[in-house]
């Protein structure tokens, strides 16, 4: 997954991104859903705005246990 060359908040282009667990339990969607996935951090350097993403090979799980938004 790529990540946009420039920060939606600040405008640079400092990112540092990480694979984590989310929260103490491992479980920041609906328990049981995508049981043991994980999250990619990325944080902007210059302002630390931050987004979390499904790490990239859990995505068919979140295709087979969400429903498509219209």
């Amino acid at each position: 997954m790529t990540v946009e060359k420039s920060c939606m908040e600040c405008g640079k282009n400092e990112h540092f991104s990480k694979e984590v667990f989310p929260g103490a339990t491992g479980e920041l969607l609906p328990v049981g859903s995508l049981h043991g996935a994980k999250y990619r951090i990325v944080v902007c350097g210059a302002c630390g705005f931050t987004r979390w993403f499904v790490a990239e090979r859990f995505l068919p799980l979140v295709k087979e246990k969400f429903e498509a938004e219209q």
